[in-house]
């Protein structure tokens, strides 16, 4: 079996020791787990290192993207704690924590959205303590409903327990025939529905919208376009940034502020804009993001009309020219 960090760092032996050490301890620990992963997968570590240099290379010189590559690699092992200790702390601590260490920013955007009678479709990316949105929205009041796949069977079953108790409903994609109904019906009971844009790995791309992401033309996940399209719900998007010392802000837009700063009309669908919007985030704080080593498998396409045939092209290669 394949071991990624998600999986190293949730072997039974090392949950047991964050609980019994205590989640002040665990940061360190989980920390040196990360470091240790990182030095044994150096192919990842390459991944990264080249996804970044991609992106940033013509505006900073060697150490600072040095520099760069090393937050990134903290970055994603921060997103792990949170991770962790959001499914295993008990749902007191958890509770304790969101009151005490989250502001929030924009949340008439969502208020607004729940007015109108027909749900909240939050958009969110791979970014910051995302792990943390549910939980604290959920804790704020708001009816919640959140689409995850789990790694494991024990996983599931702590997570929907503790969904309890924050009144979260969780939909379970591997559980679900149809995902796309489950989300419409939750919007229709007035819920907030919270999906990432930015699942790289699950993205069906368009032949037809195409955007310029990350340094590379791309096209558009044509499943978000079709969701943000037919949800008839309010489009939010919602990040949760992170600041020093295990501060956090909830950040939230209407999509007419969206809009406002990515028009529909200049890039051509709802899906182009709401990644943009994702992308301005990710430029402005990189290390937040934990999705660069999969950025080589983000593909664009190139159609050959005459064919009718679509080509894959890796990111990473020389960006074909728009059609």
């Amino acid at each position: 079996m394949q071991i990624n960090l998600s999986s190293f760092l949730q072997w039974k032996f090392n949950v047991f020791l964050y609980r019994r050490l205590g989640w002040q301890i665990a940061f360190f620990y989980i920390f040196c787990l990360g470091k240790l992963y990182f030095f044994v997968k150096r192919q990842e570590r390459q991944k990264i290192k080249a996804a970044i240099e991609a992106v940033f290379a013509t505006e900073m010189g060697p150490q600072r993207l040095k520099d760069l590559v090393a937050d990134v690699r903290t970055g994603t092992l921060f997103h792990y704690y949170e991770k962790l200790f959001n499914a295993y702390s008990t749902a007191e601590a958890l509770h304790a924590f969101l009151e005490t260490h989250i502001e929030a920013q924009g949340l008439d955007a969502i208020d607004d959205g729940l007015s109108r009678g027909n749900g909240v479709l939050l958009v969110t990316g791979h970014f910051g303590g995302i792990e943390f949105i549910p939980a604290y929205l959920s804790a704020m009041g708001y009816p919640v409903s959140i689409i995850v796949r789990f790694s494991s069977k024990h996983l599931r079953e702590i997570s929907i327990e503790k969904a309890k108790r924050f009144s979260t409903r969780i939909l379970d994609a591997d559980k679900i025939d149809n995902v796309a109904r489950a989300i419409h019906d939750n919007l229709k009971e007035n819920r907030i529905v919270i999906t990432q844009c930015d699942e790289i790995e699950e993205w069906r791309p368009s032949k037809r919208s195409r955007i310029r992401f990350l340094g590379r033309e791309i096209n558009v996940d044509r499943a978000v376009n079709v969701l943000l399209k037919r949800c008839g719900a309010a489009i939010v998007f919602g990040v949760m940034h992170r600041d020093a010392d295990h501060r956090y802000q909830f950040k939230a837009d209407s999509w007419e502020e969206m809009a406002r700063c990515f028009s529909p009309e200049i890039y051509g669908s709802k899906g182009a804009v709401v990644l943009k919007f994702m992308e301005n985030y990710i430029i402005s704080n990189p290390e937040e993001w934990y999705q660069w080593k999969k950025v080589p498998e983000m593909v664009s396409f190139a159609v050959d009309e005459k064919r009718h045939k679509v080509v894959p092209r890796g990111l990473l290669d020389p960006a074909p020219a728009i059609a």
